[in-house]
């Protein structure tokens, strides 16, 4: 954690933030991707339980960007803000932005998810 904190007082994000921010849409696009590609195949080998994987996955994945972003905010110390102009506050922004990306894919992920545990996508 030490090293994160020399890293953005040098003003350069720790990768741990940019995985906070990313981790959500990448999960979502790699949901959508891989769900649409293997609709098919699911229908025609019978196997329903491809697309419920490949949600599981992509749910853990926007789930450990919410877990590092999280991480990351309680690891800066208490004086930063949004709005600041310091590199740790930066990086405060950059955290809540982390979290607040994650829960809304995650959201995604989920409302996605539903109809493919309640419908069939053979039909």
């Amino acid at each position: 954690m030490a090293e994160a904190h020399e890293t953005v007082r040098q003003g350069e994000s720790p990768a741990s933030l940019w995985w906070a921010i990313s981790a959500g849409p990448l999960a979502w696009a790699f949901d959508l991707g891989f769900s649409y590609t293997l609709t098919q195949h699911s229908c025609s080998t019978g196997h329903d339980y491809v697309l419920h994987v490949i949600s599981c996955v992509a749910l853990s994945i926007a789930l450990s960007g919410l877990v590092t972003g999280i991480a990351e905010y309680r690891g800066l110390p208490r004086d930063a803000r949004e709005e600041g102009r310091r590199p740790i506050d930066r990086a405060h922004f950059q955290a809540l932005l982390g979290i607040a990306l994650s829960i809304s894919f995650v959201l995604v992920i989920v409302a996605g998810a539903v109809p493919r545990w309640i419908l069939s996508a053979c039909d």
